[in-house]
């Protein structure tokens, strides 16, 4: 198959990253922090090192500060839920993801909440956020890179007004971790969280949320954490106070070494890779009658994934086209990101989407290019 629906999770994943899941099953997996026996322990080293590594790829100086998650949805909500107290107002965008927006929803009756609105480019304006903030406004949470478009949103400008206005940053990095360069050092991120299954090339079932501020969360779940069990209270300390029970240690190796396949790659050049096929994707689909690019049609301001639509025929039609006679992955109607398809004038019905990793190549372009012209 050739596998264009890596913003949803990459495939194939390095041999790197399955041996080293192969290697904790088979050799190693006990419960880390549990036991004092040598496989306890060897796990718990195992699960330090990703710490470790997690945060010198994202520039934070504490790996205690980085929290394994289930995936990037259970980071957003252990922050949402974990810093919006009763009467404060939060911001998001209409161009978030539903594991931003949903939770945000779901505590409507207790916060308010205001969605920044997008152009048909999937482009926010920082000075509008500024005029949306209130005395009570607490937490700003953005998608770094639209899961529908590939849009890039303007972070240090958005990162300027929080900081003037003393206001909590949230970023959902969940298309940009592993393809666009984020250091925490000094930046006004105050909390980040990304899947290690897409562009960190670990497994699904795995996550990050990294702590870069001195509001910590209140815990989302409540349970042991293998430290402190005398005491009923969740303890103070991170990374245990985010973290309940037995860690999903096989991914967390995986996810290792995923971090470690991009860094031997470099990020230069996995942006560069990323540039090239789009690249050629946006230039060859401007070639063919009745297809049309949604959002930026431009490498500027933009990464490798893009969404595109036919006048004539459905978006589901040419997906299911695309598996039946060419064996080619993609994803179609609206990604879980409906406000996102309205903003972009899609919302009727939804869009193609295709997204690249490192394993994709120029030959692959042109196969998906050759299908949609004979379409």
């Amino acid at each position: 198959m050739i596998y264009f629906d890596n913003a949803a999770t990459t495939w194939p994943k390095p041999s790197s990253v399955i041996n080293a899941m192969n290697e904790c099953v088979n050799e190693f997996g006990a419960n880390p922090g549990r036991s004092g026996h040598s496989m306890a322990i060897k796990s718990a080293e195992k699960v330090y090192e990703c710490r470790e590594t997690l945060a010198s790829f994202f520039g934070l100086d504490n790996p205690c500060n980085v929290i394994f998650t289930s995936n990037a949805t259970h980071g957003l909500n252990i922050v949402i839920n974990g810093v919006l107290d009763k009467g404060d107002h939060v911001i998001c965008t209409v161009m978030d993801h539903n594991s931003v927006l949903r939770p945000i929803y779901a505590k409507r009756s207790e916060i308010e909440f205001s969605f920044l609105e997008a152009n048909t480019q999937g482009e926010i304006d920082s000075d509008e956020l500024r005029a949306m903030i209130k005395d009570n406004t607490k937490l700003v949470v953005m998608t770094h890179v639209s899961n529908v478009c590939g849009t890039v949103m303007p972070i240090d400008k958005v990162l300027s007004v929080c900081k003037e206005k003393g206001i909590l940053f949230m970023l959902d990095a969940s298309q940009s971790a592993g393809i666009v360069p984020v250091n925490l050092k000094n930046s006004g991120i105050d909390y980040l969280a990304c899947p290690g299954h897409k562009g960190l090339y670990g497994p699904m079932g795995t996550g990050v949320l990294c702590i870069n501020s001195e509001v910590i969360p209140k815990p989302l779940m409540y349970g042991g954490t293998g430290s402190l069990s005398k005491n009923l209270n969740m303890p103070d300390e991170l990374p245990e106070r985010l973290e309940s029970g037995t860690l999903n240690l096989p991914g967390i190796c995986g996810l290792c070494q995923g971090v470690k396949f991009i860094e031997s790659i470099g990020l230069e050049q996995v942006i560069k890779h990323e540039k090239n096929l789009t690249s050629v994707f946006l230039e060859g689909l401007s070639e063919i009658k009745n297809y049309k690019i949604i959002g930026k049609s431009s490498l500027d301001g933009r990464c490798g994934v893009v969404s595109f639509v036919h006048d004539y025929i459905e978006c589901v039609k040419i997906a299911e086209y695309l598996n039946s006679e060419f064996n080619i992955a993609v994803r179609s109607m609206y990604h879980c990101a409906y406000l996102a398809h309205k903003a972009l004038g899609t919302s009727e019905k939804g869009s193609v989407r295709v997204s690249w990793s490192v394993f994709n190549t120029v030959p692959e372009i042109k196969m998906l290019l050759y299908a949609l012209s004979h379409i």
